[in-house]
């Protein structure tokens, strides 16, 4: 019997279909004792081949398609598509060849700068290009590996960079102030005093997705003898999530000893960990800062906190960042530096600091990684919220593969 062209064509269409929708695996994933909203998830399943792939929920009756993308280190992540109360459970069925979509967070390289993008929205700006200050303005004051700006989900500028007050202050960096290497005190922040910079070195690797996108890049501490000297080497990765509303990015660092000489990064009052020189904008009368443990600009210097928040007045409306720092991290919960209200005019500095309170010795051959979250958002968040994207972070819900 011969068969009309049309059906064997669709026959074959079937059968491609079939062998490309191919049920690999589930997921169970429990909410645990916090209630859940629009949370980052993440499963390392076994051995499970990294290929194009979605998962399959029912929500009610209804089946919900979720885009997920694996990572280098073989977790699959995706982020939880409608509230899941505390105490409940939801599975997924993942599903080879992508059903989700195509990629929405892209990097873009410039001449100067790689851009991250949400759906064609500005996230951050990287800059690997060596940045001199305002014409005048002694080029000691240069620098190269920083971020700025950072953008709310609106596009309102959260950074500032070579202020009048700080030339020094880059955005979002990390350097630190007081070290001890080989026989040298070394600064890495005071660019000023000529001690020590940080340079960005390589990219090691820019990533587009339907997911998560971002770059990972390699920085240097560089000591400004004659010759120089490479005193420690970091891993700098930046990955932003999709998603609507507030956007949602991981800061990731590691350092290492660049050779056989150890570092010191020696007790002082700000340095390294995670540092933002605020909008400039913002001023002690139309912003506000807020930490885990209730602190404002008050009193929060020289305290411990497990997040801060800066919100306030930037051009067409209002908007800030929310910072957590992992529990994880050396010295954790860390120390903050924030300016407090009267200093330097009222302009906006915060950081955590992890060594505002004791010294950290790296030594050759091991890695020291520190990692922080940031959420951007228009508007402003309430401590509740701030409170569920840090229990999120720390605690996230347990997910669990299975054949």
């Amino acid at each position: 019997m011969r068969y009309p062209r049309y059906v064997l064509l669709l026959a074959c269409l079937m059968t491609t279909l079939l062998s490309q929708a191919q049920l690999i695996g589930r997921i169970t994933v429990k909410a645990g004792a916090y209630a859940r909203h629009n949370t980052i998830l993440r499963v390392k399943p076994g051995k499970l081949q990294q290929q194009s792939c979605h998962l399959v929920t029912f929500l009610g009756k209804n089946e919900t398609v979720v885009p997920a993308q694996f990572q280098e280190d073989g977790s699959l992540v995706w982020q939880l598509e409608k509230d899941l109360p505390a105490g409940e459970q939801r599975v997924y069925e993942i599903w080879a060849e992508g059903r989700g979509g195509t990629d929405i967070v892209k990097v873009e390289t410039t001449p100067t700068a790689y851009l991250l993008k949400n759906e064609g929205k500005q996230v951050l700006q990287y800059n690997y290009a060596v940045m001199n200050p305002p014409a005048g303005i002694d080029t000691a004051f240069k620098r190269s590996g920083f971020i700025h700006p950072a953008w709310t989900p609106a596009g309102r500028v959260l950074t500032n960079i070579h202020p009048k007050d700080h030339y020094h202050h880059f955005g979002i960096w990390n350097p630190w102030t007081d070290t001890k290497y080989e026989k040298d005190t070394v600064d890495f922040w005071n660019l000023k005093k000529l001690s020590g910079t940080v340079r960005f070195a390589k990219l090691v690797q820019l990533t587009n997705g339907k997911v998560f996108g971002g770059f990972h890049v390699l920085q240097e501490h560089i000591v400004l003898t004659k010759p120089e000297k490479i005193a420690m080497k970091e891993d700098l990765e930046v990955t932003a999530y999709g998603g609507k509303g507030a956007q949602v990015w991981d800061y990731n660092s590691t350092l290492r000893c660049a050779g056989t000489s150890p570092i010191t990064l020696l007790e002082y009052r700000y340095g390294g960990g995670f540092a933002i020189r605020g909008a400039a904008e913002w001023n002690n009368e139309n912003s506000v800062v807020l930490t885990s443990e209730g602190k404002s600009r008050k009193d929060a210097d020289n305290t411990h906190g497990r997040w801060f928040k800066i919100a306030g007045a930037l051009t067409g409306g209002k908007g800030g960042l929310l910072v957590l720092s992992a529990p994880d991290n050396f010295n954790s919960p860390q120390p903050v530096r924030i300016w407090p209200e009267k200093d330097q005019n009222g302009q906006v500095f915060a950081m955590f600091s992890p060594t505002k309170d004791r010294s950290w010795e790296l030594t050759p051959g091991n890695v020291y990684p520190q990692k922080y979250r940031v959420i951007t958002f228009d508007g402003d968040l309430t401590a509740a919220e701030a409170e569920a994207y840090w229990n999120d972070y720390a605690f996230p819900p347990e997910c669990t593969f299975s054949k």
